[in-house]
């Protein structure tokens, strides 16, 4: 059996791969809220920490493990890894595809640079592009300075932007993607966006090409490492030929490395 963790759009697209094998696997998310369409995957909501999964993987004979959490999941990351190693169980990283880091991007190592980085350069009015997530990590720059959150349109980022005590009327509850010409970076005029390395399916590079096209400076968290002991892939290509390398018996047609992308995929961590 497989367990993947997900929760993103990796995260459906995994499902998507596996489903095509005809047969029964987990597909975990913290909550409820996202939709995947799939016939065999058998749904699993609520967080695990590294006891409980482990528990959950021997329970449920878990020979393989999917990491497609979010980049920036660093706690999901770390008990898929300890419990891959524990039980010796391989683990697949689902990864994203990152464009080049640009030099005209102020990289931050964490929140507390970007704070540090944001007040050094006289920063005052910020949209903050990180997600709900983020509005405790930044208390120390928004207590001082004003600063919009965009977040999803849920009740529950509602609700946990609430309970960090960030104004609501400075909260933008949006869709997913932020799209070419959206009205919000005309009528706020923030000094910079803050957001984070979240790759192409995370719209990071739409988000950019939109703050220059303003003359908006940007921001960026720098996603952080992974824990050794990932095989990491791209594409569901990649995804499906690591699975049948790691897990032989799961499809029972198998594909061949064809092209360059599935080769240059295989990048084991030690």
């Amino acid at each position: 059996m497989i367990l993947i963790v997900g929760g993103t759009t990796e995260g459906r697209k995994a499902v998507q791969v596996l489903d095509e094998a005809g047969k029964p696997f987990y597909y975990s998310t913290r909550c409820g809220e996202q939709d995947i369409d799939s016939v065999h995957a058998q749904r699993l909501v609520g967080a695990m920490d590294a006891a409980q999964m482990s528990d959950f993987c021997q329970t449920h004979d878990i020979r393989l493990l999917v990491d497609a959490a979010h980049p920036f999941a660093e706690g999901v990351h770390r008990n898929v890894a300890e419990v891959s190693k524990t039980l010796s169980i391989p683990a697949i990283r689902y990864e994203r595809q990152y464009p080049e880091r640009d030099t005209d991007i102020v990289w931050c190592a964490d929140y507390d640079d970007a704070i540090s980085r944001l007040q050094t350069a006289g920063i005052h009015r910020l949209l903050a592009l990180t997600g709900v997530q983020t509005i405790g990590k930044l208390r120390a720059y928004w207590q001082q300075h004003e600063c919009w959150f965009r977040i999803l349109s849920r009740q529950s980022s509602l609700e946990m932007a609430q309970r960090e005590g960030f104004p609501t009327d400075h909260l933008i509850c949006e869709e997913p993607m932020l799209e070419q010409g959206d009205g919000s970076w005309y009528a706020l005029h923030p000094d910079a966006i803050l957001t984070k390395e979240s790759g192409v399916s995370g719209g990071f590079q739409k988000k950019v090409e939109e703050a220059r096209r303003l003359g908006i400076p940007v921001f960026a968290i720098q996603r952080p490492s992974l824990p050794d002991g990932f095989t990491i892939c791209n594409g569901p290509q990649g995804l499906r030929w690591h699975v049948q390398h790691l897990l032989p018996e799961f499809f029972d047609l198998h594909i061949g490395v064809t092209t360059g992308t599935c080769a240059t995929a295989a990048a084991r961590r030690p």
